[in-house]
């Protein structure tokens, strides 16, 4: 049977693949279990939905805030 040059690295990256797939389930699965059995349950709820999105208002006063800061702690060192 003639196996091709390429095929050790092919095996390799098939072996490399199936770990790092194998270590992700098993820690998303123990993540899982301990969040299932840790004591705030109710608190994992709020925990997993995503944070509101900024607003283009949000960003400026944001923006407008940083500056004013800057500006305060500049007159400091003086």
């Amino acid at each position: 049977m003639y196996l091709d040059p390429g095929f050790g690295g092919m095996l390799l990256q098939v072996v490399v693949a199936i770990a790092a797939v194998g270590g992700a389930v098993l820690y998303s699965l123990r993540r899982k279990i301990r969040g299932f059995f840790s004591k705030g349950k109710g608190d994992n709820a709020e925990k997993s939905a995503p944070p509101p999105l900024n607003t283009e208002t949000d960003i400026e006063d944001d923006a407008i805030d940083m500056l004013a800061d800057s500006d305060s702690d500049s007159g400091k060192e003086e």
